[in-house]
């Protein structure tokens, strides 16, 4: 949430805004308790979990999200302890293929999952195109926002955070579907995995791979708008790949579409357009007090084909900074 107010053009000052990070910054877990250890004994600690109390198993996403968020908001956050620790547990997370899962480093023996208690086919937390993608972009955004702001990041920091982002975009450049899309595992499905990793590398546009990858991707997502405008994507996809983003349009995913193209495409291109005026045109009332979107399509993933996720705010705070950065572009206001 910190995120889509302060791309809509909330004032970064605003107290409200402030009090958030803080509450933020004291979720962060400093302790060494974890079953990570078992695979990663030399990574240290400072990340942010998926729950309130999860300490045992801090996610790497999540303290992506944690990263972004503190630095949006206040970028000399840069080189504060807490962005720094979560920085140095990321990269300490990072799997052997040069991707990230969720929670554990090269936990990736997926014949587990063929076993008749293979609990939803999970047992494994291998490398996910949307985790990697996150990832690359708090490591981008902490670069771009320590150079702008003239903020001196540690040398060897700063070596670390290139040296993974490369590993990283040649994780995601080897599985990127031919189609141009990459496959979401914790969000539904290929227009988040593909909005995640588009978001991801437009800080990285140096990278030869990088531009093909990006053009691909933004094709694919403009080869999937609905005739409404928007974008959506069913939980069928994750049974049928060739459904890829086929279904009715949804506010989360018309969102994460949108700010995909908008890393590679003008405020003015027909796609983006079309997107911004679906988002528009289907706001509603909340009970006299503002607006939202409404929103009954499952567009979380806890278990590809198992379990799905309802989250209320996906419908908010997505559409606000999505809208933020179509502004943004326009030039209607400066980016914090």
């Amino acid at each position: 949430m910190t995120r889509g107010l302060c791309d809509a053009g909330v004032s970064v000052h605003d107290p409200r805004l402030e009090k958030a990070v803080s509450w933020l910054e004291r979720r962060q877990l400093m302790g060494s308790k974890g079953d990570w250890r078992v695979y990663s004994p030399n990574s240290i600690p400072g990340g942010f979990s998926f729950e309130y109390y999860n300490e045992w198993y801090p996610d790497v996403d999540d303290t992506a999200a944690a990263i972004l968020a503190m630095i949006i908001q206040n970028p000399h956050a840069t080189h504060s302890k807490a962005v720094v620790q979560a920085t140095k547990r990321i990269c300490g997370m990072q799997n052997k293929d040069g991707g990230w899962g969720a929670f554990d480093v090269d936990n990736d023996k997926l014949w587990l999952n063929k076993i008749p208690f293979s609990d939803m086919d999970s047992l494994c937390d291998p490398s996910s195109a949307d985790v990697t993608g996150h990832i690359l972009e708090a490591f981008g955004l902490l670069i771009r926002k320590g150079q702008e702001h003239k903020i001196e990041i540690d040398e060897g920091l700063l070596g670390q955070i290139v040296r993974a982002s490369h590993r990283g975009i040649s994780y995601l450049a080897h599985t990127q579907e031919t189609s141009g899309a990459w496959y979401g595992r914790w969000g539904v499905n290929y227009i988040y995995g593909t909005s995640n990793v588009l978001c991801g590398l437009s800080y990285f546009i140096e990278d030869d791979q990088v531009m093909s990858m990006r053009v691909s991707g933004s094709q694919w997502i403009k080869t999937v708008q609905n005739s409404d405008g928007g974008w959506g994507e069913s939980l069928e996809t994750y049974g049928d790949p060739e459904k890829q983003g086929i279904g009715s349009s949804t506010p989360s995913q018309t969102a994460w579409a949108l700010m995909a193209l908008l890393t590679t495409c003008t405020s003015n291109d027909e796609a983006v357009v079309r997107g911004v005026e679906y988002l528009i045109r289907n706001q509603d009332d909340v009970r006299g007090n503002g607006v939202s979107w409404s929103e009954k399509l499952f567009t979380g993933t806890g278990f590809p084909n198992f379990l799905y996720i309802g989250y209320t705010l996906y419908r908010h705070y997505f559409p606000l900074m999505a809208l933020g950065r179509f502004i943004s572009s326009s030039g209607e206001f400066c980016e914090h």
